[in-house]
């Protein structure tokens, strides 16, 4: 008996993200300066102007400009959203969309919530490809983080997908 995809999501901690995302995060942002996760540098997903692949090791290069970043998913991804909050505190990050999942209960989500304004929760599980063109729906739910100065643009472009909250400030 084969295995429906959507419960094969954790095979490959790379999930692409869909286009109407990619359209969504570019209405706010303008552009995308760097994929720091890229799946390829010939044939990337995400369409950037700069693409550290799992070679370039992204979390060892600097991260310049408006960055949209769908981490591999799995043990440590924390990591990835420490280095966005040490290079936002650098000034180098101007502003970044966080595609995760909505795991309010883990150290990355903490880390998330103390860079991010906004967070757009979408109205239905985002449906990814997967490495092999599989699609590979995820076992979570999603949220989408917005870091930035201009949280009405995100909130204006991220309407359609879902309802976006204001992440309350908590206490250092």
């Amino acid at each position: 008996m084969a295995v429906p995809p959507a419960l094969l999501s954790h095979e490959s901690t790379e999930h692409y993200t869909p286009q109407y995302i990619l359209d969504a995060v570019i209405a706010c942002m303008g552009a995308i300066d760097l994929d720091p996760c890229s799946n390829s540098k010939e044939i990337p997903n995400v369409p950037a102007a700069r693409h550290y692949t799992v070679q370039d090791n992204g979390l060892v290069q600097p991260w310049e400009g408006r960055i949209f970043l769908n981490p591999p998913f799995g043990p440590g991804v924390e990591v990835w959203f420490s280095k966005l909050y040490a290079e936002r505190l650098a000034g180098r990050t101007m502003e970044a969309i966080v595609l995760w999942k909505s795991a309010t209960e883990t150290a990355a989500w903490k880390t998330l919530t103390r860079l991010s304004c906004r967070v757009c929760f979408p109205s239905a599980r985002i449906r990814f490809v997967g490495p092999q063109g599989n699609d590979s729906g995820p076992t979570f739910s999603p949220a989408l983080f917005y870091v930035g100065e201009r949280p009405e643009r995100f909130e204006k472009a991220f309407k359609g997908i879902g309802v976006v909250w204001e992440v309350p400030r908590v206490p250092q």
